[in-house]
């Protein structure tokens, strides 16, 4: 839904905040050609698993790969900032499935005690890497809405602040136009 959404916007330049193994920002290269796309994560693990990845679906030499911590170091200015962010609270951790809680690393899952912490962090970084007209795109919490849109109003006041549903009816992604 996130990448959905993202493709929507036809960026010219996008940034993937915690990317991971690379999902989001390369299926975002693959059917975006001409956008530069950043794609950042604290893990160099996770960087080398995205660089393979990229490799293997020839988005290699346009996927921008930076060590940092959300968006730190800055990219330039950019269309789009999309991110799947750690957002698992506390309390939640026990109840996640054992697939997911055994075998996924903690560090992209733990969202902090009420699992908004990475998500808040980002909201305020991300202002000064958004052009105006741009927008943020951030995956949340079945159960974050209410908070979130408070964090987002906040980080950006006059924006445009939307949550989108997945296709189970559950709040699912925060949209933020500038």
């Amino acid at each position: 839904m996130l990448v959905d959404l993202a493709l929507e916007r036809q960026p010219d330049s996008v940034v993937d905040v915690g990317t991971g193994s690379g999902c989001i920002a390369i299926a975002l290269a693959v059917h975006l050609p001409r956008a530069l796309v950043y794609a950042v994560d604290i893990s160099p693990a996770a960087l080398a698993v995205a660089r393979r990845n990229a490799e293997r679906h020839g988005v290699a030499g346009r996927l921008h790969l930076m060590a940092g911590d959300l968006l730190t170091p800055r990219p330039q200015l950019v269309d789009l900032i999309v991110s799947n962010p750690p957002y698992v609270a506390a309390d939640e951790w026990a109840s996640l499935p054992v697939a997911v809680r055994d075998h996924e690393p903690k560090l992209a899952l733990d969202g902090g005690p009420d699992g908004l912490a990475i998500t808040q962090r980002l909201l305020s970084e991300a202002p000064a890497v958004l052009r105006p007209g741009g927008v943020l795109l951030v995956e949340i919490g079945a159960t974050q809405a209410a908070s979130v849109v408070h964090l987002a109003e906040t980080a950006f006041p006059g924006a445009t602040v939307r949550i989108h549903a997945d296709l189970a009816g559950h709040d699912r992604v925060l949209e933020v136009a500038t």
